[in-house]
Order: structure tokens, then sequence, then C-alpha cells
């Protein structure tokens, strides 16, 4: 991705939905994945435990990354249906990961200096997602804006937002793809033949860029022409 406001180009590699799901002994595969692509920072974006999955490989995961990346995280829909969302932010806040939660953050990133929002999913409660987005609407500045916030479809909600670029998961691709033809059967919030479940769109202001995520073995509607990804991204001036 291309833009004036990029100095120095850098990498994020883009983790969502991995739902706790096991990519090989300690994660070594998707580990290996990440560190293949050397990026500067990572992005979880939500849905990265299940609650009905041992919560081992989610955590090995974030333990093994943020001890080489930079991290932020915010949450999905997921975290909030396991009942125990005050155990995950201490456990996530422990291994040093940065939660934003109607928060931002600032990071110097190979001499950009970028600014990073965060909105919880709206499993949260209207109240206080309505805060959130509130929190983080507007800010005065000309550094390169991260949103992260799980849910693609919420666009009117991202169009109040100041920004430069949106990053969500939630989709899963649509679970059955048929490329050029069939972007996606079905998606969470969705429904049927959804229209936001892979890659770049363009909002108002703005870009989209949506993930097909991670999950594979604990999913109901089984991938099909659709393998599960990171995004690795970069950044570079225009």
């Amino acid at each position: 991705m291309l833009s004036p406001k990029i100095d120095k180009s850098f990498k994020v590699a883009i983790i969502a939905d991995l739902h706790s799901c096991y990519y090989g002994e300690n994660q070594n595969e998707l580990i290996r994945a990440i560190d293949s692509n050397q990026p500067d920072l990572v992005f979880f974006i939500g849905d990265i435990l299940d609650e009905k999955m041992p919560d081992d490989n989610a955590y090995i995961t974030l333990k093994r990354l943020t001890r080489k990346y930079p991290a932020f995280y915010v949450f999905g829909n997921h975290e909030f249906y396991t009942g125990k969302i005050d155990q995950i932010k201490q456990m996530v806040g422990d291994l040093g990961v940065k939660i934003l939660a109607g928060e931002q953050a600032e990071i110097v990133i190979k001499e950009n200096r970028l600014i990073i929002k965060g909105l919880s999913d709206p499993e949260i409660g209207a109240e206080e997602y309505n805060r959130q987005l509130e929190a983080i609407k507007v800010s005065f500045t000309n550094n390169f804006t991260f949103l992260l916030a799980h849910r693609p479809e919420r666009i009117d909600d991202y169009n109040k937002i100041r920004h430069d670029l949106v990053l969500s998961g939630h989709a899963h691709g649509g679970h059955w793809r048929i490329p050029k033809i069939l972007p996606g059967i079905y998606a969470p919030h969705q429904g049927l033949f959804p229209r936001y479940t892979s890659g770049f769109y363009q909002l108002k202001r703005s870009k989209l860029l949506v993930s097909r995520g991670l999950s594979r073995e604990n999913i109901k509607i089984p991938r099909f022409y659709n393998s599960p990804e990171v995004i690795i991204l970069e950044l570079a001036k225009s």
C-alpha cells in the first residue's frame, strides 16, 4: 500500500480469527511463516481466542510473537463469548501486547510516526461500544493512522473515525469462494453472499483491508477455495 504519509517502507503482520487453532508444535508453522517475512509490528484483529477451544495455542502465538515485535490487539466477539474477558485482558497485557479499546497509541517504526486506533467488538455492549467510537473519532494529525476493528461490515461507524486504513477480520473469507465469481457464500453478521470478505475495499475517505483469518479445524462451514491467511502488508511512500 502506498501513502504520502509514509517516509520509509515497513511491514505489518495482520493476524485475525485464529480461534486458538493449532499450527504445529508450539505454533511453529505460523511463527515461521510470519518470521520469514520480517514484519516490523504485529496486529491481532480479534477472535484470537475461542470459547470452544483450549487457550494454549492462542497464548503461545501471542507470547512468541510479542517477544520479537511490537504488538497491538483488539477484541473480537469470541473473546467476549468466553465469559472471561477480564482474565484475557490480564493475560494478554502481561505478555506485553497493547490492548486498544477506544484508545489510540503512537509508535515510531523506521522513522514513521504512526497512530494506531482500536475499537472493541460490539459484543462489549452498545453503551461501551458507542463510548469507544466517540473517543477515537477525531485526531488532529498528519501521521498515517490505522484503525483496528474486528467486524468489516460496520463501515458506517468507521467512516465517522479519522484514519487511513481499517484492518478487520471476522468474515472468514466468506467460507466458500470461487475465484472471480463468488467472493463468499456466508459471513457472520453479513449473512448470505457477503460483501466484505477478503482484500481491500474503498471507504469514503480511507480503505478497509479484510483478512480471511486463520480458523480452520473448529469452523462450522468448511473452507472452499479459501485458505487461511496471515496478511503481510507493506506500506511505502507514494
